[in-house]
């Protein structure tokens, strides 16, 4: 792994990222990706003057070797992911939320094993859950759990970083429940997993993507930060106009499984905003109560200025 990140690092580092009225963004293979390539397939980043290359990641590892190699410019993130690797160093800021500004764009869910005898929430007291400790998923199953008045030592949490194996450890009754996000909750289910909690039932919205950044970039490449915002939100306005003329390409960069293609459902994607103080409050009060970070104030790590178009 360490050699891989290494050859990762070399081959970004060896081009430039900013280079003129250019941006390099890395994305992830989710539904919250879609509306970069939208803007790409029609044509809007041209139209705003502004070259983009959209760098598809596989994960959130290699994501951030590539941020902190700066060798791209931007990316999809999550906040607890963004926060964890900036820690107040000024390296990225957030700079708008993606999905998530709703309940009803929650896309996690904890699930029961198909052979499990769980039936509720409140049977999950003293039960092992499987997450990726640390991240959005450990976040949003705590946040979940407290709403139902569960405390999170109630449970007994299990470390399975690797999403596709914590689904098959379900699907196998290796454990008894585990937090997955869509489309692996549908999937798991399919497969006789059963919801038993989703963060899009709540009366607040618990997990957000949103757009990081590079401080030196938002700095120095202001105008064409701008050009890239303009261009994302004609994106998310032609997608909402008309989400069903997207479908082929929402299957394939959201991973959909075909037997999913044609009835997953496609979000309405709310327009960019600066990720929020209501929003960023309880993540880092949870980064905090787990000594993962200091308590950063919010304009330590979000800006709020790139969505207007003034620059």
């Amino acid at each position: 792994m360490k050699q891989f990140l290494l050859l990762v690092i070399f081959i970004f580092t060896s081009v430039p990222a900013s280079a003129g009225e250019s941006l390099k963004i890395g994305l992830l293979p989710i539904e919250d990706s879609v509306p970069f390539y939208i803007a790409e397939q029609e044509k809007l980043y041209a139209r705003e003057n502004l070259q983009v290359e959209l760098i598809p990641f596989q994960s959130a590892l290699e994501r951030d070797s590539a941020l902190a190699a700066e060798a791209i410019d931007g990316a999809i993130d999550d906040p607890i992911g963004a926060i964890l690797f900036d820690k107040g160093l000024g390296r990225l800021k957030i700079t708008a939320t993606c999905l998530g500004e709703t309940p009803t764009e929650g896309v996690f869910a904890i699930l029961a094993a198909p052979n499990s005898n769980l039936r509720s929430v409140d049977d999950l007291k003293g039960v092992e859950v499987a997450v990726s400790k640390s991240t959005i998923i450990e976040y949003v199953t705590d946040r979940i759990l407290l709403q139902q008045g569960l405390a999170a030592e109630e449970i007994k949490k299990i470390e399975v970083v690797k999403m596709p194996i914590r689904m098959q450890m379900l699907l196998s009754g290796a454990v008894k429940a585990a937090t997955l996000p869509e489309p692996l909750a549908s999937i798991a289910v399919s497969k006789g997993a059963r919801v038993l909690i989703s963060d899009a039932t709540g009366e607040e919205s618990l997990s957000q993507t949103v757009i990081v950044f590079r401080s030196e970039v938002l700095n120095k490449q202001k105008s064409e930060v701008a050009a890239f915002f303009r261009a994302y939100s004609n994106a998310i306005q032609t997608l909402n106009d008309n989400p069903e003329k997207y479908r082929t390409l929402f299957v394939d960069k959201g991973r959909i499984p075909p037997f999913l293609a044609t009835t997953y459902p496609i979000p309405k994607f709310p327009m960019p905003k600066p990720f929020s103080a209501s929003l960023y409050e309880p993540v880092i009060n949870w980064l905090t109560a787990k000594q993962l970070t200091a308590k950063l104030p919010y304009a330590t790590m979000v800006a709020t200025d790139f969505l207007d178009g003034r620059h």
